[in-house]
Parts: C-alpha cells; sequence; structure tokens
C-alpha cells in the first residue's frame, strides 16, 4: 500500500510492447488492463462529488459503465489500462482514438482513490503513458482535454510539457451545467 514515503521516481517505468500492451510495476505501482470486475470502482468514483466534477465521461450506473466499457474495448483506437497501487485499484487511465495514420492519439488518467491525490502517481502515470505513444507507438501529437477549472490536471500536464491549445466552450454537460474543456498537447519534439 503507498504510504507517501515511496520515493517515485525510482520506479523503472518499464514498457512492453506486446500487441499494444503497456506494462509499468514497481512492486507498488502497476498498469495492467482494465477489466469488467474493475467497473464497481469506476462506478463509486463517478458517483463520488469530489472526482465526478472534473470528469467528461458520467455514465454512473454500472449497466453504462459496461457499455462505456464494451465500447472502448471493443475498439484497436483504445487501451484503457487499471493503476493498481499493491494489487488494489486506485484508478484507470486510457490511450484513446489512436489514430496510426496521422499518428495522434489522446490520454486521460483518474486517480478514483483520493487519498492518493498530490503523491506524485497522476505524473508517474502520465510519464508511462508518454513513453508509450511516443517511444513505443511513434505518435506525433497526444492530446490531453480537462474540464476547465481542474487546476491539479492543468499543473500536472504543464509541467510535462503539454501546452494549452484552446478551450472548447460549454462542450459537456456537468451538473445540469454547459461546461467548458480545455485543450492542451504535447509534440513529439516536445517531448523530454
Amino acid at each position: 500500500m503507498y504510504d507517501g514515503n515511496y520515493n517515485l521516481r525510482s520506479i523503472t517505468g518499464i514498457i512492453e510492447n506486446d500487441q499494444d500492451n503497456i506494462a509499468m510495476s514497481d512492486n507498488q505501482i502497476t498498469l495492467r488492463d482494465l477489466t469488467t470486475q474493475d467497473l464497481d470502482a469506476v462506478v463509486r468514483w463517478r458517483n463520488d462529488s469530489n472526482i465526478n466534477k472534473y470528469l467528461v465521461n458520467r455514465e454512473k450506473t454500472l449497466p453504462e459503465a459496461y457499455a462505456w466499457f464494451n465500447r472502448i474495448t471493443n475498439s484497436s483506437n483504445n487501451l484503457p489500462k487499471g493503476i493498481y497501487d499493491d494489487n488494489q485499484l486506485i484508478g484507470y487511465c486510457i490511450v484513446g482514438d489512436i489514430d496510426k495514420k496521422n499518428r495522434k492519439c489522446e490520454v486521460g488518467v483518474i486517480i478514483g482513490e483520493s487519498r492518493l491525490w498530490g503523491k506524485g502517481i497522476g505524473k508517474t502515470v502520465v510519464t508511462e503513458l508518454l513513453k508509450y505513444c511516443f517511444e513505443i507507438n511513434k505518435m506525433h501529437r497526444v492530446l490531453a482535454v480537462i474540464v476547465k477549472g481542474n487546476e491539479r490536471a492543468e499543473r500536472l500536464l504543464k509541467s510535462m510539457g503539454f501546452r494549452y491549445e484552446g478551450t472548447f466552450r460549454e462542450a459537456t454537460i456537468i451538473n445540469n451545467q454547459f461546461t467548458d474543456l480545455n485543450c492542451f498537447s504535447i509534440l513529439e519534439h516536445e517531448y523530454k
């Protein structure tokens, strides 16, 4: 279990390319396939007001989560992964909308266990996703779209070299109100 004392910078970040698979393990934080058994936790997070105020995907029931899961896993353009801390699911991430012809994709990360926010896990996961996108799949552009006001995510993206591109005005509905989405991207020559 992550106790706040572990130095996440020591993660080796081993990436294996096994039919578009990501493997990252440090004996504590691990990325592995998201499964239907993980959907109860996904639904719990999506119903948590501290978390869902920043979520674009708003499926809040188990049947809706199954439909979302089937949609993303039945497409070769999406690679969803569960984020595990000592074998306990603490979040999920995705490399989505993979467009190999135009060498671009989108990434997203949700740390569902709020007690682990601010511990560097999100940064570690984004680092591994960028390695996968740029080093393994030779992407040219990686996009991240976040709900306007998600300052923690914005700081993380900017610290990793993403640049603000603009705002999709009133692009989604959250809590019955139209909400803006902010768009960030990083290009292969900006990737460090």
